[in-house]
């Protein structure tokens, strides 16, 4: 059970916000009910309806909140000022110091997580207005770091830039999901040395300025051998 929120907080829509994020955290959308979490909020349950339409208003305003909290904290960074390597390396920064950001409770975290876990209709205005803006500036960096592409070929014109800024974004969120498997593989003193924000952040603008550098991403794609698979029947991230 969820703790109430401050007595001190006297705003109903605070007090409402406050109690349903660490319901809807621990339950999901689906299992938290209006009523347990305005019976933790102190409010009568119609204040639900009042403020917010409805539980999923509730719950869009949830995620805006943690939204709009992490913005103001780690705000996408405007591109096209510095160096492309500069920029890459503060996006990264960036992309990283969200993901890793520790909340006092935990539960901002794990609802985020469950979100894009499990999908709900508030997805994508999360997608659009949270990682859609550092996407593209991401895409539009690395693309600037890359040498020309080959209009014959649709992977490098269509695919290359957007698979090597989510490949970004994978590394990053592995060391925010990634943490009780590091436990057991990395020593403790190893993890407190060269995994923090600053170490994880070279790491990690090193890795793709090499991918992105002399065509060695484009050479060493050429080599690998072709699937075995036809194309229609190779396994995809579509289902």
């Amino acid at each position: 059970m969820a703790d109430p929120p401050e007595t001190s907080v006297t705003d109903p829509t605070q007090r409402l916000l406050a109690a349903a994020g660490p319901v809807f955290a621990e339950r999901g959308f689906d299992r938290a009910t209006v009523r347990e979490i305005a019976n933790i909020a102190d409010v009568n349950v119609a204040a639900v309806s009042y403020y917010f339409g409805d539980k999923m208003g509730l719950y869009r305003a949830v995620i805006t909140a943690i939204r709009e909290k992490r913005e103001r904290a780690y705000p996408t960074p405007v591109v096209g000022k510095e160096t492309p390597q500069q920029d890459l390396e503060l996006l990264i920064r960036t992309l990283l110091s969200r993901m890793l950001a520790a909340d006092e409770t935990g539960w901002e975290a794990m609802l985020m997580m469950r979100e894009m876990q499990h999908p709900t209709p508030a997805f994508e205005g999360m997608i659009r207005g949270y990682f859609r803006p550092l996407y593209d500036a991401l895409c539009k960096t690395i693309e600037s770091l890359l040498p020309p592409l080959d209009a014959k070929s649709s992977w490098q014109t269509d695919a290359l830039v957007p698979q090597l800024a989510l490949g970004v974004v994978g590394q990053c969120l592995h060391y925010r999901i990634g943490r009780p498997v590091m436990a057991h593989l990395i020593s403790p003193e190893v993890i407190e040395t060269h995994y923090g924000l600053d170490s994880l952040c070279r790491q990690i603008t090193a890795s793709t300025l090499a991918a992105c550098g002399d065509q060695n991403v484009i050479d060493q794609h050429k080599l690998l051998k072709p699937s075995p698979l036809n194309e229609p029947q190779d396994v995809s991230c579509q289902q």
